[in-house]
């Protein structure tokens, strides 16, 4: 994924989402920070606890940070977001074996490692 920086406020921004490949790791992971997606082009599949769901733009959703998933793209193609984020209001991390693990201490692991979608 490819992100610009639209607006950079106090404890907010807004960014321009390209995304070119799956997330990283096959472990969902959550955001320190609500936000909001508006799909501009393209689509996703969402994968979350309660299974998969794919998103076609144009769309506007909006997620606690809590929110727990993983993005990966359909038959590879790229899918063009805004994502307006608040402020943080948590830690981030990754769900591993049923377990939270902080971002810090899960990238380099050798659990990330098992669960990389790309070398």
């Amino acid at each position: 994924m490819y992100r610009w920086t639209l607006l950079k406020l106090r404890s907010s921004a807004v960014y321009l989402h390209h995304f070119v490949g799956d997330d990283w790791s096959r472990d969902l992971h959550d955001h320190p920070k609500r936000f909001i997606s508006i799909g501009l082009c393209g689509s996703y599949c969402e994968e979350t606890p309660a299974g998969q769901r794919m998103y076609r733009a144009p769309w506007i959703r909006t997620f606690p940070a809590t929110h727990i998933h993983r993005i990966f793209l359909v038959d590879g193609q790229p899918c063009w977001t805004i994502v307006i984020v608040l402020r943080a209001t948590r830690p981030w991390g990754f769900w591993h074996a049923g377990r939270w693990i902080h971002w810090r201490e899960y990238v380099g692991s050798e659990a990330a490692e098992r669960m990389k979608t790309c070398d």
